[in-house]
């Protein structure tokens, strides 16, 4: 009996560390508080997405229907940390480069807005948002600029978006 309990300890005990969530493994998408608000919030939210379980068998099915439950709950936890902290402003980095993004955002760097700046299969947002600029400028006497707030102003009311100044 010690023997299976061991190798089941033998075989949690990974799964218990592969968790990390600091900020150097997220970046800053959006503008919202800080990682460590941002990650207490969320964190203190996250065990509202457990299971629980009943089972009836024998100890051995009783136990492994726990640790199915247990990863099952690891698992809701972590997509439930991803979403939140994706609504917080902060999403997880790509491989190695959390560690530059973390250094721009402590150097003081605004973030960029996800979305905002250049949405990546939208040529909308972006051409909204050049002719926000364009029209700013033309109203500025911009020759140069009125002719791009027409020439993007024509592409937009053709995919069906009329711009206007607010």
């Amino acid at each position: 009996m010690k023997r299976k309990s061991l190798m089941a300890l033998v075989a949690i005990v990974p799964l218990c560390g592969c968790q990390t969530s600091n900020q150097a493994d997220y970046m800053q998408i959006g503008y919202g508080p800080s990682f460590e608000v941002a990650h207490a919030q969320c964190e203190m939210q996250k065990g509202s997405v457990d299971q629980g379980y009943i089972a009836i068998g024998s100890p051995g099915f009783v136990a492994g229907a726990g640790i199915g439950n247990a990863l099952g709950n690891l698992a809701a936890e972590d997509q439930y940390m991803k979403n939140c902290l994706i609504l917080s402003g902060w999403k997880r980095a790509p491989h190695g480069q959390g560690a530059a993004a973390a250094a721009a955002v402590a150097a003081g760097a605004p973030p960029t807005p996800y979305g905002i700046q250049r949405a990546p299969g939208s040529w909308i947002n972006t051409a909204l948002l050049d002719w926000k600029d364009a029209n700013k400028k033309c109203v500025a006497g911009d020759k140069a600029a009125c002719a791009k707030r027409t020439n993007l102003g024509a592409k937009l009311r053709a995919a069906g978006i009329n711009p206007s100044s607010v």
